[in-house]
């Protein structure tokens, strides 16, 4: 089942660690239209999901659920490379890398925190 917009922007979101309304005006957005997008109540204008995409600095395609790749431009990566992340088999060993890169992060920033 593909992800709809509304849940791509909740959790992207929540990623940032922002509210709604701080997005909102961020990208220029009354609360309740952004709101009404993150609820699958509304559907943005292409002008919006390009800000939303390089605000949250995804492509369109991930957005609106489409892909779960999130940067489909690797143009600078050797084609080998590519075409594995470019795999949907593939899917879990990103999703693996990318859960071991958020806890070595989250780790490291604790660790600065306590020296």
């Amino acid at each position: 089942m593909l992800a709809t917009l509304g849940e791509r922007l909740k959790l992207l979101i929540k990623e940032k660690g922002l509210e709604q309304q701080a997005i909102a005006g961020l990208l220029g957005l009354k609360t309740s239209t952004f709101n009404g997008y993150a609820g699958d109540k509304r559907e943005p204008s292409i002008k919006f999901l390009i800000r939303f995409a390089e605000f949250f600095e995804v492509s369109i395609d991930y957005l609106t659920g489409y892909s779960d790749i999130r940067d489909p431009y690797l143009t600078h990566l050797p084609t080998e490379l590519r075409d594995f992340i470019q795999d949907p088999k593939n899917i879990m060993y990103i999703e693996l890398a990318l859960d071991i890169k958020k806890k070595t992060v989250s780790n490291n920033s604790s660790q600065s925190m306590i020296s």
